[in-house]
């Protein structure tokens, strides 16, 4: 086969077919494009050991003699490159969209909770409603198998039809409520008039497209207030779907750490999506497989866990700045957090008057039994941040804030033991009773779960607004941004105000780091609308571009 060492010596014919495949074809800057998954993750594997340019060496090495893509020989480099010599870097090289629906929401945390390498986006209790029953007129919640199998499904669906019979009947109620606390007469849109943007009411309006975006724009203000009130009452197995980005690497450790759950729902999924990246990526994902090793060591971390802080009642501030400690009780604290239902600060502080041999006891149930390089240890060994953050909030606050990348986060099980947050609202609308009894049902319901021995699958039994603990470690940049971002008034009231509560402890214990935080936004945290000012905003622009915002509604 004749081989080129630059893209001149490329017969115009075969050149005319390349265009296909780049943006162009004699810049040092291109697009690679329309090529089979694996075949671009190959060509950019050679590409690292190439003496010959991309083009070239796809003409080259990966087109046969038609000038078309050989998809067999991007897997048998892809093969040979990432199985067989375990240059895992390569395996970042090809990226894939993957569609997960019928999730529960619980189980959408099993791609969140791995975000290098990949990018969710989930949907948004915020801005859609969960009150549509199925084909079957069920509502749409995962019924695990576990509970099938464990004699409870009666109990469960009954548990989880009355919550979504309250949050049904929440929304329309919320929504009479919000349009009382915040009437159409209040309401600004930004529009331009005259050569000048300006923020005008209803009763300026001056044709029926600027009456048409007003009506939009209000009526997303009215539903989001709702919907972030009455989202409460959704149970964790609320059914959901999520898009991803995500590479190889990515992809192969997701398949992995979802074969290795002990819960059912996880194993199906990383069953159905190993079969589904096998069809696009097969070389990429071949070292996804079950770790027996993972479910031993949380056996065990379990276990010593219990035993060292057996008796201690969890505390339940909503936001604690830790304290820093010895290095090694940092990261014994650390390792424990997960397995635990205390605070880190409350770890801390057992740990530290542990004897030496029973810290090396956790340490080495912590490594496992790691025969190679790739047994890696979980993220307790990350610790040792300037700024740690234990922090209690509700599962919708969680939600939008476990989405930061650049620092270190980690979580206990899902249960209604730190309690459950009444939006007042409720009390407003002839509901807090309602809410009540199904927040007590189904923390019976959990208890119950815990009994029979599914402590993991009793996590699909606790509600949106049941307080769960979560750390965050990260350094100042980190801060600046996520304090910066989740401070503005668009966001959701709850981590808003948990977000200013953390950037105040840091500031009272280095003053000096103010300077570096001068954009994070106090203004009326506890607001139920603060979306209004951007829902006008966004209407102007829309206005002014032509698009219908209205089809989101």
């Amino acid at each position: 086969m004749v081989r080129y060492a630059n893209i001149s010596q490329v017969p115009m014919e075969v050149r005319a077919k390349l265009e296909a495949y780049v943006s162009n074809l004699n810049g040092t800057t291109f697009v690679v494009k329309e090529l089979p998954p694996e075949l671009t993750g190959a060509l950019f594997a050679r590409y690292s050991r190439a003496s010959t340019g991309l083009r070239e060496t796809l003409v080259n090495e990966f087109l046969d003699e038609e000038g078309k893509p050989s998809a067999e020989k991007g897997s048998e480099l892809m093969d040979r490159v990432l199985n067989a010599f375990g240059d895992d870097s390569v395996g970042e090289l090809e990226g894939i969209h993957v569609g997960i629906e019928g999730v529960s929401q619980l189980g959408t945390k099993f791609f969140e909770d791995r975000r290098i390498g990949g990018s969710p986006l989930e949907q948004s209790t915020r801005y859609v409603k969960f009150d549509q029953k199925d084909e079957q007129g069920r509502w749409k919640y995962l019924r695990p198998e576990e509970v099938k199998e464990s004699g409870l499904l009666t109990q469960f669906e009954g548990v989880n039809n009355h919550a979504f019979e309250v949050y049904s009947t929440s929304i329309g109620r919320l929504s009479s409520y919000f349009e009382k606390v915040f009437p159409r007469s209040e309401f600004t849109i930004l529009v331009n008039h005259d050569g000048q943007n300006v923020s005008v009411r209803e009763k300026e309006l001056a044709n029926e497209e600027e009456r048409k975006s007003f009506r939009t724009a209000y009526a997303f203000t009215i539903r989001c207030a709702a919907l972030d009130v009455g989202r409460c009452v959704l149970p964790s197995s609320t059914l959901t779907q999520l898009g991803i980005f995500g590479n190889g690497r990515y992809f192969t450790n997701i398949i992995t750490h979802l074969k290795s759950s002990e819960l059912r729902e996880a194993q199906i999924r990383g069953e159905e999506l190993e079969q589904e990246l096998a069809r696009e990526i097969p070389s990429f994902i071949k070292k996804g497989r079950k770790n027996l090793k993972v479910t031993e060591i949380n056996r065990n971390m379990y276990a010593l866990a219990k035993e060292i802080f057996a008796g201690i009642t969890p505390t339940s501030d909503r936001v604690t700045l830790v304290s820093p400690a010895y290095y090694i009780d940092q990261v014994l604290a650390s390792a424990l957090f997960p397995y635990t239902n205390i605070s880190l600060q409350q770890a801390q502080e057992v740990i530290s008057s542990l004897p030496l041999a029973k810290k090396f006891e956790v340490f080495q149930a912590y490594a496992g039994n790691r025969e190679t390089r790739r047994d890696r240890t979980g993220r307790g060994l990350e610790a040792g941040y300037p700024f740690t953050f234990d922090l209690v909030g509700c599962f919708g606050e969680y939600r939008d804030l476990e989405r930061h990348r650049m620092l270190t986060q980690q979580r206990q099980l899902f249960t209604p033991d730190l309690g459950f947050v009444m939006p007042p609202e409720m009390e407003e609308v002839g509901l807090s009773k309602a809410v009540e009894e199904v927040e007590a049902e189904i923390r019976n319901l959990n208890q119950v779960m815990r009994e029979v021995g599914l402590e993991q699958a009793a996590q699909y039994a606790t509600l949106f607004n049941h307080r769960i603990r979560f750390t965050f470690g990260m350094n100042l940049r980190e801060l600046q941004h996520l304090a910066e971002l989740r401070t503005q008034p668009a966001g959701h009231f709850g981590y808003r105000s948990m977000v200013m509560e953390m950037v105040d402890q840091v500031k009272r214990h280095d003053p000096w780091s103010a300077l570096f935080l001068g954009f994070v936004n106090y203004d009326d945290p506890g607001n139920k609308i603060a979306r209004a000012r951007e829902q006008g905003y966004l209407a102007g622009r829309n206005l002014a571009t032509g698009v219908d915002g209205g089809v989101d509604l």
